[in-house]
């Protein structure tokens, strides 16, 4: 079911998105201003529209659409639930897409509306799960993948 918001920008009320390739580095707390890469699991997340921050706020703050990301974590009970400030770009060809963050600026997301493809980036301090005390740190990690209309 597609959203038409007040900016005129239309988009589906909610987006299945799962990465295809996920590359990361991580600073462990023994290294020296070093990251070291490694592996993070490719992610599945939801997209849906938050209609009412997009109807009540997006007007007054000139923002073109609030996102509510929700990622459901393999190790954990609850899911995750992150609201994404996004802003219409326009990219080669005029392809239409969307740059998405939270405040303050630990996701990222960049959504090609007319392919559904997306990049998304993240940074903060993690501790892999299982882990010792010394394999806490802080992490980035970039993905790519593909997004389809729920």
């Amino acid at each position: 079911m597609a959203i038409t918001l007040a900016s005129g920008l239309e988009l589906p009320g909610s987006l299945a998105c799962v990465a295809n390739q996920t590359a990361g580095f991580h600073d462990y707390p023994h290294n020296e201003e070093s990251y070291e890469p490694v592996v993070f699991f490719e992610s599945r997340f939801m997209l849906e529209v938050n209609r009412v921050l997009s109807q009540h706020l997006a007007a007054t703050n000139d923002v073109d659409v609030y996102l509510t990301f929700k990622k459901e974590d393999a190790f954990e009970k609850e899911d995750e639930l992150v609201e994404l400030t996004c802003f219409q770009v326009r990219g080669v060809g005029d392809t239409r897409g969307l740059s998405c963050s939270n405040q303050p600026p630990a996701q990222m997301l960049l959504l090609n509306l007319d392919n559904l493809r997306f990049t998304r980036t993240s940074i903060g301090g993690w501790t892999f799960t299982g882990a010792q005390v010394n394999a806490a740190g802080d992490s980035i990690f970039v993905e790519y993948g593909q997004c389809t209309v729920e």
